[in-house]
């Protein structure tokens, strides 16, 4: 088969890299590094829009790597879609990664309450989640959460 092939071949080039899905900070459910790059590679990467694979690789270069991986963005993309989902939450935002899967998920007037202690981190996807054109879904708000949550009921 062809995982069979993939595997064989990277062990015949005695490969010792971590696979790709390391290097982003995501740790597999999957035993073998092999068989999930041979996934990333033939059935994530191809079907990822462009918006988020610029902003995965504009985030793998960050020093404080915490990101949801391509597979993850694209499961979370298809799920806000089989629930029609219109309005979302994100706690914790990083760079925007999922943020992105979640703008690009949701319909024209969808909006996302996005909330992080940190804009500098989010400041750095913007202008990719501005090229997308899906900035205006975004409601980002910087702060602890909770104090963030008890203002708004509170308004």
């Amino acid at each position: 088969t062809h995982i069979t092939k993939y595997i064989a071949s990277m062990a015949a080039t005695g490969e010792t890299q971590p696979a790709k899905h390391q290097e982003v900070g995501h740790k597999s459910l999957l035993q073998s590094d092999a068989l999930y790059q041979y996934i990333l590679e033939t059935s994530v990467y191809p079907r990822e829009p462009q918006p988020m694979k610029e902003l995965r690789e504009v985030t793998a270069k960050h020093p404080n790597l915490m990101t949801t991986s391509a597979d993850e963005g694209q499961f979370l993309n298809l799920l806000l879609k089989l629930i029609n989902a219109k309005n979302t939450m994100e706690i914790g935002v990083y760079t925007g990664y999922s943020l992105l899967s979640t703008a690009l998920a949701l319909p024209e007037d969808g909006k996302i309450l996005a909330l992080d202690i940190n804009r500098e981190n989010y400041e750095i996807g913007l202008p990719i989640i501005e090229k997308a054109g899906v900035a205006h879904k975004i409601d980002f708000r910087e702060g602890p959460a909770l104090p963030l949550l008890d203002q708004m009921v509170d308004d």
